[in-house]
């Protein structure tokens, strides 16, 4: 007595569960009318997160202007990394390989740091193949109040910049002697 005889077979005849490879699987379809409901993410705005914050506060338009020209101008290139120290240090790492210090500038203007690299002299001789990246870039970061940037380093095709925070004596939190 064969066992086939007694359990028929679960998927019929010769049959895989999926199909062969080379059909057309039976729940394409499917994902087919799912993606075509599916919509892209949006990317999220300032305006999107605080839609009336205009309107219910007096003076902070300068500054959401602000904000919303930054995210409006994500910069990628060159790339950065920004590394916490302390909670008074932050540095800004910018790798701007090919740049020497007389093409970069750091300027600090109204909260906002703004670095910039222009370079001077270009390749002689006919490129057979460009690698190294070496376009002129802009692109500014916000600042936050009482951060300051003190100190700009380029050494190796790295700039860093670093931020310090300088609180006033009247917002450092003080220790009341108990009596």
């Amino acid at each position: 007595m064969k066992t086939s005889d007694h359990y028929p077979e679960p998927w019929g005849k010769n049959n895989k569960p999926y199909g062969s490879p080379w059909t057309k699987n039976p729940y394409d379809s499917s994902l087919d009318e799912y993606k075509k409901w599916v919509e892209k993410p949006k990317v999220i705005t300032i305006s999107d997160l605080f839609p009336r914050l205009d309107r219910l506060s007096i003076g902070w338009s300068p500054l959401l202007d602000q904000l919303k020209e930054i995210t409006n101008n994500k910069p990628s290139y060159p790339p950065y990394d920004i590394v916490a120290l302390k909670d008074d240090v932050t540095l800004l790492n910018v790798a701007v390989a090919g740049f020497n210090k007389n093409e970069v500038s750091v300027t600090v203007k109204d909260s906002a740091v703004t670095i910039e690299g222009q370079k001077e002299d270009k390749q002689e001789g006919d490129i057979v193949y460009q690698g190294i990246a070496t376009r002129d870039f802009k692109f500014t970061l916000a600042i936050a109040e009482y951060w300051e940037v003190t100190n700009a380093v380029l050494d190796n095709g790295m700039l860093t910049v670093q931020f310090n925070k300088n609180l006033p004596e009247e917002k450092k939190p003080k220790v009341i002697p108990i009596k």
